[in-house]
Order: C-alpha cells, then structure tokens, then sequence
C-alpha cells in the first residue's frame, strides 16, 4: 500500500532543502526480548515515510548531487535457510522494483559502497544515536575519505543532523497519508466502543487491554501505536500507568487511552466511563467540566489559530471549574500565574500525530498558527487525588477525554468521532455486550 511516487516526491523535497549532500537513514536496531526472542519489529519512522522498507538491518542514503537525486537502499540478502524460519525478505531485487529505488545493494556492501558515494560530498545529513553501528561505519567512512579530501578536496566536512527540516516536512499531512490517519482514527474508535460496552465491575483492566487489542488485530491495524492506558479507579490519575492489572471497583471510573497504528500511522484517543454504567453526581461534575472544555477547544481549531491558543483557554476553564468545586481557592489569574492548576492538569492539551504517537517534535511549536493538513490531539484532563485535603466526593477521580483533530481549509475535522463521550450517550452503552 505504498506510494513509491509520494515517497520519491518526499525524498526530493527533502533534499531540495537540505541542498548538495547524502542523508543517511539506519534501520531501527532489533531489539532484544529475552535471550534469542526479538520484540516484535518496528521500523524506524522516517525509513517508512521516506523509503516505505519495513525490514531490519537495511540503509538508505539519499544522495543530491547539484540537484540529481539518487536513493540507494542497503538491504538484507535474500536467503533460503533464514527465510523458512523467519519468512520472505525483499532483497534487491524487490527493493528496486517493489519500492523503486535508483540503486540497491546487499547490506554487507555498505562501508565499501558508502566510501564512493561520500568522495564527492561535503555533507552529510543523519540522526546519529539511535543505531550506533551505523554511525559508527559512518564516522569511520567521513575520516577515511578526509585523507582523499587533502588530497584532491573533495569528501565530507560537515555532520548535520536534518530533523527539525524533516519534522517540518512530515507536519502538514498529504492526501495519501490522511488515508491511513482516517483508517486509524475509525479502527481505535471501534475499539473504545467496543471496550465501554463489554465494561462491568469486576472484569480487570488486563481484559479490557485485551478487547482493545483485539479489535485493533481484527480491523487489520499492524500493531498499537504505544503501550495502552487502562486505569480504573485511582490508577488513572497515573498518566502514563500501563500495568493494567487491577479489578475494575463498582463505582469507580475507568480511563482508558488507547490507539493503534496502521500502516506507520498513529491514531490516539482517551474516554473515560464509569464501570456500573453510571455516574455519581460529583463523577458528573468533573466529567462535564472536561468535556466542555475540550469540546470549546476544539471549536476554537482552525486555521490561523495556535494550539497555544487552545491551551491557554483550557488552563482558564479548568481553573474556573476548580475553583467553582472547592477544588481551588484565590484569584483565577493569581492561580493561573502561579500554576495551581498543575495539581490538577499537569500536561498540555494535545500534540502532533503521525508517525509517532508525539510527533514532529522539532517542529512542535504551540503558538505557530494552524493551518490545512495539520494532525494533533485535543485532551484536557483533570487528575485528582486521594489526599486528605480533597473533598471526599471527589477523591480518586480521573478525567481525560481525547480526540484526533484534522485541520482543514476552514475549521476541522473530529476523526475520532465515532466513539460517544456524551454522558447520557456513555451511559446507554456500558456494559451492553458481553466478552466476544
């Protein structure tokens, strides 16, 4: 399902900016489970949305010379005995006409074929860190071939790392992209629902892990786009908990923050809902409170807006309803100055998506304005806990409610849509269907 003409186009581009030299892309290193198991396999983001190769041990090295823009893939060899236990590889052949590549070799022919290639450049783009070999026969080959520049002046002298020029790229959303995103978004919509109507008190939290997981495999998503939330109780006012192990408590709320990834793309979506199919009135309270906030800041999404903007409004409403809840006490713009609200709400409101769950880092500049094809979350939360000091109504009480947001021409889109988070609209729903 990829667009080898998208991918080429993306690779010029890329290379149009960064200007004369090779840009070099490793494979993400395999990862070791326990003994001679590997975890299951991720690619490194940029090789997919760059090269689209889902293979270990592979390199590519993008090549501008003066405007002519060569991609030579490294890739691990065709053979018969790995294959019959660990399945198909592509080798060369499929790299070139699979993933139409100018030039592919076998990965062994790296430092021999990366020393001609590094002769006539004086650059070279790469994210060092993350696969150590790699930037290590990289290194080795740089210092090689500046003995051949004192020679006859040609060979690399800078090292630049191009990730804030990728991230800007990768941050407005193509049509062919936005596929997978909608796909995604519909898929991990799916399962939520599916999670909130099988809920019932005494279930554990690893069974809703389990549905959730399910449902991603069933609709086709490759894998989980990270490590899902499922927190009932005061397990969820733990932001990142993933242990996922306790007995869901008649009475208590669940939150759960789950999304999978479909063919390299993340979706990311959190609902909170109560495990008996109902809310008490000061569950109610905060659970409204969150939602119409996020539900004011997502009609604020649109271009020429910030998601600075955005954050900031949903600093003031939380306060507001804080202190409206005894929760708070003082002035609003005294509390907000000095961060009370962080007991509270100690995270932003949302993030870049794609690729990676927290996306285009580099670039991930909150007051910059919106515009088309932007993808991010909108997720305010209320996070309370079980101290002494809190009103006994509402200790243990954790909200977020999360959504993926599109931006378009004029406003936005909500592709996580199809999931409920209404309170009468929860509560008609929980607990309706049994375990499949």
């Amino acid at each position: 399902m990829i667009n080898v003409k998208e991918l080429k186009e993306r690779r010029e581009s890329l290379m149009s900016k960064l200007g004369n030299g090779v840009f070099i892309i490793p494979s993400m290193p395999e990862s070791t489970y326990s003994n001679d198991v590997h975890f299951v396999y991720r690619q490194h983001s940029d090789m997919i949305y760059y090269i689209g190769f889902q293979e270990p041990n592979t390199t590519a090295v993008i090549e501008n010379n003066n405007g002519e823009i060569t991609t030579h893939l490294f890739v691990p060899e065709r053979d018969e005995v790995f294959e019959t236990w660990n399945g198909r590889r592509y080798g060369v052949e499929g790299a070139l006409e699979i993933f139409k590549v100018d030039k592919a070799y076998v990965n062994s022919k790296f430092e021999e074929e990366l020393l001609e290639i590094l002769k006539v450049h004086e650059t070279v783009f790469i994210k060092q860190e993350y696969n150590t070999k790699i930037d290590a026969i990289v290194r080795s080959a740089i210092h090689t071939t500046l003995g051949i520049r004192d020679l006859e002046c040609k060979g690399p002298v800078n090292l630049i790392n191009p990730s804030y020029e990728i991230d800007a790229q990768k941050v407005i959303k193509s049509e062919y992209e936005i596929e997978f995103i909608r796909k995604a978004a519909k898929i991990s919509a799916d399962a939520h629902t599916r999670a909130i109507k099988v809920t019932k008190p005494g279930m554990r939290e690893n069974q809703i892990e389990a549905i959730i997981n399910y449902e991603f495999r069933k609709n086709n998503a490759s894998t989980y786009a990270y490590p899902s939330i499922v927190g009932g109780g005061i397990n969820g006012t733990i932001l990142h908990y993933i242990e996922n192990e306790d007995a869901l408590i008649d009475g208590d709320l669940l939150l759960v923050d789950a999304g999978c990834e479909y063919y390299g793309y993340a979706a990311d979506i959190t609902r909170t809902w109560p495990i008996n199919g109902k809310f008490t009135d000061a569950q109610k309270e905060i659970y409204q409170l969150v939602l119409d906030v996020q539900k004011e800041c997502i009609a604020f999404a649109k271009p020429g807006n910030s998601l600075w903007d955005m954050q900031e409004l949903s600093i003031r409403r939380i306060t507001e309803g804080l202190i409206k809840f005894g929760l708070l006490e003082g002035d609003i713009d005294e509390l907000i100055e000095e961060k009370e609200y962080k007991k509270f709400y100690m995270h932003g409101l949302g993030h870049w998506l794609g690729n990676d769950t927290h996306d285009t880092g580099k670039v991930n500049k909150k007051d910059a304005p919106l515009e088309e094809g932007h993808y991010f979350t909108i997720e305010p939360g209320i996070y309370i806990s079980d101290n002494e000091d809190i009103p006994k109504k509402y200790r243990g009480i954790a909200v977020r409610i999360e959504d993926d947001i599109l931006i378009t021409k004029t406003g936005h889109e909500v592709l996580t849509k199809d999931v409920v988070k209404e309170i009468a609209d929860i509560e008609a729903i929980v607990g309706t269907e049994e375990l499949p």
